[in-house]
């Protein structure tokens, strides 16, 4: 009986031991998470803080309602060609984007095409902005000459645009119940249908989403915009051989500026950058939230 119960206190006195131990680790991981959020957010508010104040401090009326040259004048050039060039994006990125999610969630006899087509649509998604803008400088601009221009640089956007679009639209067209899609198969109705009546309007509040959070990623594009985009210091003329005007290009060109105002510039183009996009963020959860 003694040996009985020293066995059994000692197997008592392990598993103290072990419960101790495992609560211990999971403290020292709930402190290490909450010091990990502590200092993200602690980088987000200094960035925040630091923009917002250089640029709500200097906006004024003049500034966003007249044409400028990123040293002088305003900044409405560049606001408008901002959107201007986002909404040419989406002419490029949105139609192929949606109409690719379609196929690879319908596709059951060609599941080989859609594996390689999520495979590209990956890689395409980790391909630097930078070469994109290499791209669209040798083939749009050069090549097929386009020069400049608001649909060379619509373009690139959309080459950027196109995986988050596709990648998120398919995902939630994967979210709508098999059920549905079944049964409108057993009832006679084609892939059009399907695609029409069962995938758009159940998935469309997770489109939608996805869209808007390709649209505040490529508002903060640079890169394959210098390449391809050029600047103007007032509105393009046409689609071709007319550079664009955008926010990004002022931010970066002008903080590299010895002039003041030209820095007052890049703060408050950085300013409403950060409002455009923080905005389309929360709009596009929103309606993420309500699709569910």
């Amino acid at each position: 009986m003694k040996n009985l119960t020293d066995a059994g206190e000692q197997d008592s006195g392990i598993r103290w031991k072990s419960s101790t131990l495992r609560n211990a680790k999971n403290s020292l991981a709930g402190i290490a998470g909450y010091l990990a959020l502590l200092a993200m957010l602690a980088i987000m508010v200094s960035i925040f803080g630091y923009i917002i104040q250089g640029g709500a401090t200097h906006i004024t009326l003049k500034i966003i309602t007249t044409n400028g040259n990123t040293t002088t004048g305003g900044i409405l050039n560049a606001i408008i060609g901002t959107w201007l060039l986002v909404g040419t994006g989406l002419l490029f990125s949105v139609p192929p984007g949606v109409l690719g999610a379609l196929y690879n969630v319908q596709s059951t006899s060609h599941g080989g095409i859609a594996s390689v087509t999520r495979l590209f649509t990956d890689i395409l998604t980790s391909v630097p902005s930078i070469v994109i803008g290499l791209f669209g400088y040798l083939i749009l601009v050069i090549r097929l000459g386009m020069g400049f221009s608001l649909l060379a640089g619509g373009m690139a956007l959309g080459i950027m645009m196109l995986p988050y679009v596709m990648r998120i639209s398919e995902i939630s067209m994967r979210n709508v119940p098999a059920e549905q899609v079944n049964n409108a198969y057993a009832l006679g109705a084609d892939t059009i249908n399907v695609a029409y009546r069962i995938y758009l309007p159940q998935a469309g509040a997770g489109i939608i989403s996805g869209i808007l959070l390709a649209i505040g990623i490529a508002a903060g594009e640079t890169a394959q915009l210098l390449y391809t985009a050029g600047w103007n210091n007032a509105l393009p003329s046409g689609l071709l051989k007319s550079p664009v005007a955008y926010l990004t290009y002022v931010v970066w060109y002008g903080i590299n500026q010895p002039s003041a105002y030209a820095h007052q510039l890049a703060f408050v183009s950085a300013f409403i950058l950060i409002i455009m996009v923080t905005a389309l963020i929360f709009i596009s959860k929103f309606i993420g939230r309500k699709g569910a």
